[in-house]
């Protein structure tokens, strides 16, 4: 297959228009997604001059003209003209020179719709009908200590006008969090709207978040941006470190003003919303890296929640795993009633690098091939089971006398073994255990877990299993 032959494969299975010229600006090559806002097919383009093709277009108007001129890339460019067809369509573009040699031998230019990212002249309407708030404080699942504390911080700050910063690790619930804020709030009945700030390009963003002015670029409207849209509501930007730091300038103003100005506007609106944002990184580190201005973070983290990676928060798991196993049983159908025993001790041991959200993706994977009443380790994703026979690796005591000590299966040796090591530290530490818990280098939560599960019991300083035959 030559180059041509690869190229047409991959262009053909990709979401954007390209197009390739030569130094001269005659077109040599283009993919099927062109069609559509070019209006072209290949007999009536390839060999032509990019401006015949597009007879509105002049050497000032097009980008792909420029980069002929000056070798100079443009990236992110809003551009509006008439196609083939003489339709009037607007397109975001990024234009790169094809250097061989030292020498300027055409450019390739990549574009696409600018609805592919939501049209920034939604009306507020357009933006309540594709977002809502529908997690509730009652969505938050897990009993432990720390889940307690961030349902009662929610409920304390539900209605407050200050801005909120949401920063954890990805995968642990992030928007949950943000949706049950909006819905304890007394903003419930007014609009929720969410933006990544990632998957918007810096070109568009602006536009997107303060609304446009009738005539302020070609093609612009007279509409309201994502602030204006939210007005009597809540606004998530969510990892608000992808933001531009002009950008960032320019919300914080709106942060201190609760005014905004539209994109070629003179005039000052002002606006009722909370700002809620969110990261997946320390902002400190985001702040040195230059990701994130400091004044920005300041103003946003005057309330602020810090969610617990899975991993720190074991004592959950089993709830999740419960109410996950739940959900699937009803969404696909099956009857199965739970977990083995040494899924749940995998689960309790594993360190769950994508938090909830790996847990939820676990256990769907595992209710859809799962062959009997309970989930196997068998039935768990590969990957996992990668994991734990790499993570299950332990040192064999060459002790002969030891090796006599547990029997029975693998999981009941390491059940019995588990026992002994917490009864033993229990006992060291006269049954206190937030000491133990310590020394251990578990959660509190994570030892009562697990003294419940071995049947330990503590009486008069000492521990002791109860109800227990091996």
């Amino acid at each position: 297959m030559d180059f041509k032959e690869i190229l047409k494969l991959i262009s053909e299975n990709l979401n954007c228009g390209i197009f390739i010229v030569d130094k001269y600006g005659k077109v040599v090559f283009y993919n099927k997604s062109v069609n559509d806002l070019a209006g072209l097919n290949v007999e009536n383009a390839v060999g032509k001059h990019i401006l015949e093709i597009f007879p509105r277009l002049t050497e000032e108007t097009s980008t792909i003209v420029k980069v002929l001129k000056t070798g100079t890339p443009i990236k992110d460019y809003v551009q509006n003209y008439y196609n083939y067809k003489d339709k009037y369509v607007t397109i975001l573009s990024s234009s790169i020179p094809i250097y061989e040699g030292g020498r300027l031998e055409g450019v390739v230019e990549i574009f696409s719709d600018v609805k592919k990212y939501n049209n920034f002249n939604r009306t507020k309407e357009n933006y309540n009908d594709t977002c809502a708030a529908v997690y509730t404080i009652d969505d938050i699942i897990g009993s432990s200590s720390e889940k307690k504390e961030l349902k009662d911080k929610i409920r304390k700050t539900a209605d407050s006008f200050s801005p909120v910063l949401v920063y954890s690790e990805t995968g642990t619930g992030k928007e949950l969090v943000v949706q049950s804020l909006h819905n304890e709030s007394s903003r419930r009945d007014k609009p929720f709207i969410a933006q990544d700030c990632a998957a918007i390009p810096e070109t568009l963003f602006e536009s997107m978040l303060f609304g446009t002015k009738l005539g302020s670029f070609t093609g612009a409207k007279d509409s309201k941006g994502l602030i204006e849209a939210a007005d009597g509501g809540t606004l998530f930007l969510d990892e608000i470190n992808s933001m531009n730091i002009t950008l960032q300038a320019k919300l914080l103003r709106f942060l201190q003003e609760s005014k905004i100005r539209r994109l070629g506007d003179n005039t000052l609106r002002e606006v009722n919303v909370r700002i809620v944002a969110a990261m997946n990184e320390d902002p400190y580190k985001a702040i040195e890296s230059g990701r994130l201005r400091s004044d920005l973070f300041y103003r946003l983290n005057v309330i602020n929640f810090s969610l617990l990676p899975l991993r720190d928060s074991r004592c959950d798991i089993e709830e999740l795993s419960v109410y996950f196993l739940n959900h699937f049983n009803k969404k696909l159908d099956k009857k199965i009633c739970g977990f083995s025993s040494g899924v749940s001790e995998f689960f309790q041991r594993y360190d769950w690098p994508g938090n909830v959200r790996e847990l939820k993706h676990v256990i769907e994977h595992a209710v859809n091939i799962a062959d009997g009443d309970l989930i196997t380790l068998n039935a768990l994703p590969d990957y996992i089971n990668e994991k734990k026979i790499k993570n299950c690796s332990c040192n064999v005591s060459t002790d002969t006398a030891a090796e006599n000590i547990y029997t029975g299966s693998l999981n009941d040796q390491l059940e019995q073994f588990e026992r002994r090591v917490i009864i033993d530290a229990l006992e060291k530490y006269d049954c206190n255990v937030s000491k133990t818990s310590q020394k251990l280098g578990i959660p509190r939560q994570t030892l009562y877990y697990k003294m419940n599960k071995l049947n330990i019991k503590m009486e008069k300083n000492t521990a002791h299993i109860v109800n227990n035959s091996f």
